[in-house]
């Protein structure tokens, strides 16, 4: 039986691959007319500041070559962030060049000022200017160095992770006719298979005797801490916490998640049957063990809170004192999620002697998260207080799971005892001695707990152990020997590269939107440029051309001044047709045909 969910939501690895077939083009628009060079600012920024809102990632094969080739990446971004640094750069100072060339033609300036402008034209130092103008030129020069960082930074390959959707496939209990009490005879047990993943049977009791009680042997941390245990099949998962019986498809019915490149981990939600234990010393329990006429036969008999009819099992041994006996109903009074467990035991196992146990189990969703990476499974109560456990479906209604997990107990017991020991007595205590441990180095634990409450708690956490893998193990046996599954949807998280980080791209994109707006305006408030004369001062030719041209009027008012640096004789470019270039002259005055007028 395979029963599908189906999920709504597009699968992000096809969005990625529809987000890089776009085309990263700019949309045309009306700019401005530019002549003699003026600054032209693409698009390109924009676009990274688009796929950094979209999240938009690098296909799957530049991870593995940006990780393989990490140094040299980093080398081509760092030409690839100095060649856009310059670019900008170059559009500012040339920027500045066409608007103080046109300044010059409508007021005179001082030596001075034409030198600071040539400086910040070509993004170099003069130490020859007034300190401020020093300082404001060594601003320019080194704005190369910082663009390039800040480039750098948004153009450098980051790892990040990469949010994708799939499907697994769980165990599904609409059919749960194989999981049944089995014969512990010879080739009557229940369906088994066993191949590289691990053995799973429905004969979970016997069948995985050995794991059960391996793992139950660590049931009570000695620290406090969260308890971490392994999954037990061979796909090397662990749980950290309890499993509640949930994430058995960690490893085995999961393959969908491992066909996504560098997939780390992953969640989705699964119901199970949670249970929870609670147990007490009943002096007055009716269950105990008495000799019977046969040598070393033990019987261990007597009735349960929930016992229809006596229960009943035989143990062998040199005598009662190495005798653990479990009891579970076999034939319960009705079939409900609570089951009872009791025990009795003999002198060397006394302090597990008359303990009973109550055993709930509640239908409960759950949210799994598969750490792919650390081979980790955490499993998270996802029932919000005040919600109502009646609006989720309860998976065993009968109560056949519930009867079948509880009775491999009894199984497990009556196989594990021996003339010598009782195995599973020694786990009991073994999870009792942890927790005694565990109270005596805590120093918040309460000192005046008793042996008899440490007992108790040992054996709870034993049972607990138990109980959770037993379930996972049916739910195991459903996927891999019935195949009996149900798809559900899982959130998968994949390592993946993106462009830059988004402080940077912010950053560059702000200094990139300002320069284009800078251009804009300039152009707009020049009429195009339409005003912008043909001379440049920074062209060493004009300029000697130009002040030839103005004749010796600069030189007899350098001497009739006495100016010692020259630097405050004020200047002026005059130009009467269109392809003039001009004149350089003093700028107290200036010259137009046929008229001489001071200059205001």
């Amino acid at each position: 039986m395979h029963v599908e969910i189906r999920s709504d939501r597009m699968d992000p690895r096809d969005e990625n691959q529809h987000l890089f077939s776009l085309p990263t083009t700019v949309a045309e628009g009306h700019h401005p007319k530019q002549r003699c060079g003026s600054p032209s600012i693409s698009g390109e920024r924009f676009v990274f500041s688009i796929t950094d809102a979209h999240k938009w990632l690098l296909p799957g094969n530049m991870y593995n070559f940006v990780n393989q080739y990490r140094s040299s990446v980093q080398t081509a971004v760092q030409v690839i962030s100095a060649t856009l640094a310059a670019i900008e750069v170059f559009a500012l100072c040339r920027l500045i060049n066409l608007a103080t060339r046109v300044h010059l033609k409508r007021a005179p300036v001082s030596l001075n000022m034409l030198s600071f402008w040539s400086a910040l034209s070509t993004s170099t130092a003069n130490w020859s200017l007034p300190f401020w103008m020093i300082v404001v030129t060594l601003l320019v020069g080194n704005l190369h160095t910082a663009l390039t960082a800040v480039w750098t930074g948004a153009l450098t390959p980051v790892n990040t992770l990469s949010t994708q959707n799939t499907t697994i496939q769980l165990p599904h209990w609409s059919n749960n006719s194989l999981v049944k009490e089995y014969p512990s005879q010879i080739d009557q047990t229940g369906p088994s298979a066993r191949n590289i993943k691990g053995y799973f049977t429905y004969s979970v009791g016997l069948g995985l005797l050995g794991s059960l009680l391996g793992s139950a042997n660590s049931a009570s941390s000695t620290d406090s801490s969260i308890r971490n245990h392994n999954k037990l099949d061979n796909t090397r998962y662990n749980f950290h916490g309890r499993s509640y019986g949930a994430g058995s498809s960690a490893g085995l019915t999961d393959q969908s998640v491992h066909n996504i490149p560098h997939a780390i981990n992953y969640t989705y939600s699964e119901m199970a049957l949670a249970p929870s234990v609670s147990c007490i010393y009943n002096s007055s329990s009716e269950y105990a063990i008495v000799q019977q006429s046969e040598d070393n036969v033990y019987a261990a008999y007597g009735y349960l809170p929930d016992s229809a009819s006596r229960e009943w099992s035989d143990y062998v041994g040199f005598g009662a004192d190495a005798i653990v006996a479990v009891a579970v109903s076999h034939s319960p009074t009705t079939w409900s999620t609570m089951r009872y467990l009791a025990i009795a035991a003999g002198r060397y196992y006394k302090n597990l002697d008359m303990i009973q146990c109550a055993v709930s189990f509640t239908t409960t969703r759950f949210n799994v998260s598969v750490n792919i990476s650390e081979r980790n499974i955490t499993i998270h109560n996802m029932t919000v207080s005040g919600h109502s456990e009646n609006s989720i479906p309860d998976i065993d209604p009968h109560g056949n799971i519930t009867h079948v997990v509880m009775r491999q107990l009894a199984l497990i017991s009556a196989d594990q005892t021996n003339f010598y020991r009782s195995t599973v007595g020694d786990v009991f205590n073994a999870s009792i001695g942890d927790y005694r441990t565990s109270v005596t180095n805590n120093a918040t634990t309460e000192r005046s707990i008793s042996d008899s409450q440490i007992a108790l708690k040992g054996v709870e956490n034993a049972v607990i152990s138990l109980v959770d893998d037993i379930l996972v193990a049916y739910a195991s046996a459903q996927l891999m020997v019935s195949g009996l599954t149900a798809s559900a949807p899982a959130l998968v998280h994949a390592e993946a590269i993106r462009v830059g980080s988004r402080a940077y791209i912010i950053v560059i994109s702000v200094i990139t939107i300002v320069i284009v707006i800078l251009v804009a305006v300039e152009a707009v408030r020049m009429r195009g440029w339409r005003a912008l004369p043909a001379f440049d001062y920074t062209d060493t030719r004009m300029l000697v051309v130009a002040t030839s041209r103005g004749g010796n009027g600069i030189a007899e008012h350098v001497d009739r001044e006495g100016d010692p640096d020259w630097g405050c004789v004020p200047i002026l470019w005059s130009g009467w047709a269109l392809h003039d270039h001009g004149s350089i002259s003093v700028g107290t005055l200036r010259k137009e045909p046929e008229a001489l007028f001071p200059v205001i």
